[in-house]
């Protein structure tokens, strides 16, 4: 069983087309607070430790399954792993923000883009944080559902407790495997392979080509990450 955890601006939908690529996989997800159909369970300053909470009470109900997290979602699965080691088998971190680390930058683009464009409002905020990950601003979206993203979006970017170690990697039992994307930001390929090198029972593996949202665009290559987490390691 797999649990995969959505990054800011995200739900759990997107990581479907994964799912065909793990036919005898039991797939779980979840929207976070504050996205998706989540969206109303927000309260007004979300913190990491709700998420980390949420996603604890969800794996105590599942049969120790790998936690698969994506960007702030990799985040609080890292989070949740190292308070509650025997709910998790493994995990799958891919590019988690992880501001206290020196590898983290200390004004990193998207970050800084965010703080730019929130004078502008919360709309003009979703709106830039899309095109720079995706390199357009996505279609057919109201200006409502721009402001509610925008909403989420910085209020959770703005959390100071995310710029506060959440766990220590010395220290971490479950098998971990950090990943990035070789056409991703540096400082996020950089981070991701670093924290390999933090965590006892690690393993970091590069998903060539990808950038930050390889699960939408490289779906076979994630769901191997999968795979490979609870893999003999080779050698």
């Amino acid at each position: 069983m797999v649990l995969f955890v959505h990054g800011t601006m995200d739900h759990s939908g997107s990581f479907r087309r994964i799912a065909d690529h793990l036919p005898a996989w039991s797939i779980v997800g979840y929207d976070r607070r504050g996205w998706g159909a989540s969206r109303g369970l927000a309260p007004p300053q979300p913190a990491l430790a709700d998420h980390v909470d949420d996603l604890i009470t969800a794996l105590s109900t599942l049969p120790k399954p790998i936690v698969a997290g994506h960007s702030y979602g990799a985040l609080v699965a890292l989070t949740a792993a190292s308070q509650h080691p025997e709910l998790v088998k493994a995990v799958v971190a891919f590019e988690p923000p992880l501001p206290w680390l020196p590898w983290w930058p200390t004004t990193a683009p998207w970050e800084q883009l965010i703080d730019d464009a929130s004078q502008e409002g919360p709309a003009a905020t979703a709106k830039a944080l899309q095109e720079a990950v995706l390199g357009h601003a996505s279609a057919g979206q109201s200006e409502e559902e721009l402001t509610a993203l925008g909403t989420a979006l910085i209020r959770e970017m703005t959390d100071p407790t995310i710029s506060q170690p959440s766990f220590d990697p010395g220290t971490m039992t479950t098998p971990v495997l950090t990943a990035s994307g070789t056409r991703s930001l540096p400082h996020h390929q950089q981070t991701a392979l670093h924290l390999c090198d933090l965590i006892p029972a690690a393993r970091h593996e590069d998903i060539d080509g990808a950038g930050h949202i390889a699960h939408v665009t490289h779906p076979r290559h994630f769901a191997a990450l999968v795979e490979q987490a609870i893999a003999p390691p080779s050698g």
